[in-house]
């Protein structure tokens, strides 16, 4: 049989040329194509590998985006608890503010109430109690020296009782009607200085005329008197310096000695009860009240409130 192939296949050549001329073709491109088999495999693991990266990457952008919102979601969230919550801080200290102003309201009318049933009560009794005694006294003159004495005395323990009487009338109203917040702080000052023996000097920027609202005008001159209480009790100074100015729309009181400063005792710190009264009444007014070391030694106690005018019609 292989020798009818071989003798046939020339003649078989012969009739068919064009086929003869394309088996060794046919034959190459079958070999490459076996040469390229096993390359498919790794390209398509290639491409598969690319596409799971691919996918993979995907995931965790859309994860990390997930992520994202629940964190700028919870973020809003806290923030709007955050406003809430100093909307209703605020609102608790404008309650506050004012019932510490009611508070100090009342406060100065009950001291008001007391200082008038003092003058008019207790004062004018004492008073009266005094002239009877002088009129006993000049009747006795002459006739028995141990009644005069001892009536002398009365009296003089008397006069004392009313002076006691009028400085706390004076304390309990300290802005008298008619008279301007400057004239009481200057009138307030040279009479504490006089008591403890202090030198003082007193500035004023502030108009004779009462301009600034009452509030505020009592609320400066309790500061005042806190303050200069406490120089006399703990600073252990020699001189006094206050100012009441206005500036930018401010009263500023400032209170300055040359004692032992602000470290020398608890009030002086500002951890006494009078320095943190002095802040809340200040601070209820919009205020603010500050204490701190002067620069060459001594304390420095500062009120500031916004100098609120008084309407043309009040």
């Amino acid at each position: 049989m292989f020798t009818l192939f071989l003798i046939g296949a020339p003649a078989w050549v012969a009739a068919h040329p064009g086929d003869a001329v394309s088996l060794p073709a046919a034959s190459l491109a079958g070999n490459s194509l076996r040469a390229a088999l096993p390359e498919l495999p790794l390209a398509t693991l290639l491409v598969l590998a690319v596409a799971a990266l691919g996918l993979l990457l995907h995931r965790r952008a859309q994860a990390a985006h997930d992520r994202y919102l629940a964190l700028d979601g919870q973020l809003q969230a806290e923030r709007g608890a955050r406003a809430e919550a100093e909307a209703a801080l605020a609102g608790s200290h404008e309650v506050l503010c004012r019932l510490v102003r009611q508070q100090e309201s009342v406060r100065e009318a009950e001291r008001a109430r007391i200082a008038r049933d003092l003058h008019d009560e207790l004062g004018h009794r004492l008073l009266a109690l005094r002239v009877e005694l002088a009129l006993q006294q000049a009747a006795v003159r002459g006739t028995s020296a141990v009644l005069f004495d001892k009536l002398s005395q009365a009296i003089g323990t008397l006069d004392a009782a009313l002076r006691s009487v009028r400085t706390a009338v004076r304390d309990l109203r300290p802005i008298a009607p008619g008279q301007s917040l400057r004239q009481a702080a200057e009138r307030h000052v040279a009479e504490f200085a006089r008591l403890h023996g202090l030198d003082y000097r007193f500035d004023a920027g502030l108009a004779s005329e009462g301009g600034c609202d009452p509030e505020s005008e009592v609320v400066l001159f309790r500061v005042l008197q806190e303050a200069l209480s406490n120089v006399g009790r703990h600073a252990q100074a020699s001189m006094v310096r206050v100012s009441l100015v206005e500036a930018a729309g401010e009263t500023v009181l400032r209170v300055e000695d040359d004692g032992i400063g602000p470290g020398g005792s608890e009030s002086a710190t500002g951890r006494g009860r009078g320095v943190d009264g002095m802040r809340e009444r200040t601070a209820a007014l919009g205020g603010r009240l500050s204490l701190e070391a002067g620069r060459r030694g001594g304390t420095v106690l500062c009120a500031t409130l916004p100098a609120r005018r008084l309407a043309p019609s009040d």
